[in-house]
């Protein structure tokens, strides 16, 4: 699901503050029809936003009351990213270089030690390949594995931070490091969302040979790029 449209954050923020509410309270609340309404609940509830109990009532048939998950309070909350920039500003900003190195250095780090320990187990390229997209996806990343013609591509059809990377697209390189990190091996940006492309595509290269799926932060650094394109 994208992005929070006003009337998508009307229906969370109203079924919040009241604990729940069925369709014809949206409706009234709304002032749209319960087709309309409708419509948006059920693509809220694919999403995993919203939820529906199924209340008793002393007369009549039982009602459909919806509430809002945890994860769509989450949602509601998505000014995360204005803060993403103050921060990603506050940390690059720093004139000691050492200092400004080692903030980012530990981003990294972690974003990179968060999907590497999911991939445990998996026993091919593509395997981890794959397995780190659907890691990816279920963080929000709008995000897919290819590894057909020869070539291993992640492709993301949206770029994840778009504020940020409008403000210094030095991130696209952060990401790219952490791409390196995780499969322990060299990764190549091939395309770009902010220089006017459908997506952002990164290309993953010849693969040194490890013993299993969680490749150290130190042997994906001693991977040189010029390595030529190989399957194995």
């Amino acid at each position: 699901m994208g992005a929070l449209d006003t009337r998508d954050r009307e229906i969370l923020e109203h079924l919040h503050q009241s604990a729940g509410a069925d369709v014809q309270t949206l409706c009234d609340v709304l002032g749209v029809t319960r087709t309309a309404v409708r419509q948006r609940i059920t693509r809220l509830e694919t999403a995993g936003l919203i939820a529906v109990d199924l209340q008793g009532q002393t007369r009549g048939r039982p009602r459909n009351v919806y509430r809002v998950t945890a994860e769509g309070l989450h949602s509601l909350g998505e000014n995360y990213r204005e803060l993403a920039i103050v921060l990603w500003e506050t940390i690059t900003g720093f004139e000691d270089t050492s200092v400004r190195e080692l903030l980012i250095t530990r981003v990294k780090n972690v974003l990179a030690e968060r999907f590497r320990r999911q991939l445990a187990g998996c026993e091919s390229i593509d395997e981890r390949l794959d397995q780190l997209a659907e890691e990816m996806k279920s963080s929000g990343f709008n995000i897919e594995s290819d590894h057909g013609g020869g070539l291993r591509i992640l492709r993301e059809t949206s770029c994840p931070f778009p504020m940020l990377a409008d403000v210094d697209d030095a991130i696209c390189q952060v990401e790219r490091e952490v791409l390196e990190q995780v499969l322990g091996a060299p990764v190549q940006v091939r395309s770009r969302c902010r220089d006017g492309h459908g997506c952002c595509e990164f290309q993953v290269m010849s693969l040194p040979a490890v013993s299993d799926c969680s490749p150290s932060v130190e042997s994906a650094n001693a991977v040189q790029p010029s390595e030529s394109l190989s399957a194995d």
